[in-house]
């Protein structure tokens, strides 16, 4: 199976966009971590994270994972975040994609070619909680195991997939609506505020079950 074809093709080429939730219009964002010292903020955004992507992939045996990184110079510089992601008790199997995209930035030097270096692979449904560990890890320099590296969740049966950017925040977008109607619905209490207005006027009036 050629992962990055069907991703873009599910996604319209969009599932890399950044910000992810403008990018592809009458999706979800949710605001993941509060108030209180590290380890509490970091809790409460695994806490959260894990509690919507669970019914993101409900009934699923796996999950497909991809992971980002940057690379300068070196379109294949992923070793050392596969070695890293081993100490969260995640191995990236030996049928995976693997692929790289050259980043054209005026701010970048011309002479060092960047590239974004993307691994997808299936995982076991139950590694679920250690992605989104590394996910909210991001931010939090005394946590680890930290792969540094960022981290996409699809459901790719149910077309709609999840991006936890960091512990303050989680896109979950895709052509699934009926889905992400009901997201909507009994996760309203970590809607993110400030785009409260747009997810509303996608899914407020919703007759989806």
């Amino acid at each position: 199976m050629n992962l990055q074809r069907e991703i873009d093709h599910l996604f319209d080429g969009q599932a890399f966009a950044r910000p992810l939730f403008y990018a592809c219009p009458g999706g979800l964002r949710f605001g993941l971590s509060e108030g209180g010292g590290m380890i509490e903020q970091f809790l409460t955004a695994l806490r959260k994270s894990t509690e919507v992507c669970r019914d993101v992939f409900d009934g699923e045996d796996s999950l497909t994972v991809c992971l980002r990184t940057h690379s300068r110079g070196n379109p294949m510089a992923h070793r050392p975040t596969l070695l890293a992601l081993r100490s969260a008790g995640i191995q990236i199997p030996a049928v995976r994609s693997v692929w790289s995209e050259m980043i054209d930035d005026e701010w970048f030097d011309e002479a060092v070619p960047e590239y974004w270096v993307n691994v997808a692979f299936e995982a076991p449904s139950d590694l679920l909680q250690a992605v989104l560990w590394c996910a909210m890890a991001s931010d939090f320099g005394a946590i680890r195991p930290k792969p540094g590296c960022a981290f996409y969740l699809f459901n790719l049966n149910r077309q709609v997939m999840a991006f936890p950017y960091d512990d303050r925040g989680m896109d979950v977008v895709g052509p699934n609506k009926t889905l992400l109607s009901r997201l909507y619905r009994k996760h309203q209490a970590y809607l993110l505020d400030y785009d409260r207005e747009a997810m509303d006027a996608t899914f407020a009036e919703s007759g989806d079950d």
